[in-house]
């Protein structure tokens, strides 16, 4: 027993030792980060190179690069279409999965294998390898510098078809069946009785679209040129000049786009586990 105990008290200190250490790694950038945007642009590097603690010290605190984040270069108003945009996938996308993962968990029809497949591939293969057949797509479709080309891509989410369709594979057949016999619509079935069951992977499912949409750069800055189409990930790129780097611009875009996803997740984070351990995924 006291073996027990005394194995229980060393796992528990390794276990918090362990994740100090992770939460050191991940805090100090962050505190760095924060610092470097109340520091004026020429004197950010000050006392990194040899590293100091005073690095962590804003040098002339001054809210400069917030000022022309949300002044001179619109920022607010680009944070607010992002949120727009990110919340649209969401609502869309999830409708998209959840019927597209309910009818692979429940219906059978030819090809239903191959289709599932391709839809496995799909979140495997990196967007690299797709981007150029899914652009002259968007090309000939008349869909550049629109909110359509910027936002129906991103719908059709493989991974959240997948936790969709491995969740309502645990679904008893027979409770839908009864429901079936006694006349009930599918419609009625999904609305009543599937939508209810799967809070937990539709709020999942729902957080990995939004992070999805939010943090997307490529296909946004690819498609979308125009400023008046610009989402978030790509306006902090804007502090990248020609001829120099805003690092209190950059810094500072950064830290307003991390916020908004940590404030909508942690509350939610619970749901999202359940949603992965209910639909199979374990590691």
């Amino acid at each position: 027993m006291k073996k027990n105990g005394t194995y229980s008290v060393s796992h528990r200190i390794l276990t918090y030792a362990f994740l100090f250490i992770v939460f050191i790694i991940v805090f100090i950038p962050l505190l760095w980060s924060l610092s470097a945007s109340f520091t004026p642009n020429n004197r950010i590097y000050e006392y990194v190179a040899p590293f100091s603690w005073k690095a962590f010290v804003p040098v002339d605190f001054t809210p400069e690069a917030y000022g022309i984040l949300f002044g001179e270069r619109g920022f607010g108003i680009v944070v607010l279409r992002t949120l727009v945009i990110s919340l649209l996938t969401v609502v869309f996308g999830g409708v998209v999965a959840f019927a597209a993962g309910f009818g692979f968990a429940r219906f059978r029809f030819r090809g239903r294998n191959l289709l599932f497949g391709l839809v496995m591939v799909s979140f495997m293969v990196p967007i690299e390898v797709t981007v150029l057949p899914l652009y002259i797509m968007i090309v000939h479709s008349g869909w550049v510098n629109t909110w359509r080309g910027v936002v129906i891509p991103g719908l059709a989410n493989g991974l959240v078809i997948f936790l969709f369709r491995q969740f309502f594979m645990e679904i008893p057949g027979s409770m839908l069946e009864a429901a079936r016999v006694d006349g009930t619509s599918w419609l009625r079935i999904l609305r009543s009785i599937v939508l209810p069951v799967s809070l937990p992977v539709t709020i999942g499912a729902s957080l990995i679209l939004f992070l999805s949409a939010w943090n997307n750069y490529f296909w946004p800055l690819l498609v979308a040129t125009k400023p008046r189409f610009r989402l978030v990930q790509v306006a902090i790129s804007m502090a990248i000049q020609q001829q120099q780097i805003y690092w209190n611009e950059l810094f500072a875009g950064a830290l307003i786009a991390a916020l908004v996803p940590i404030v909508i997740v942690l509350p939610l984070q619970k749901y999202y586990v359940q949603s992965v351990v209910s639909s199979g995924i374990k590691g």
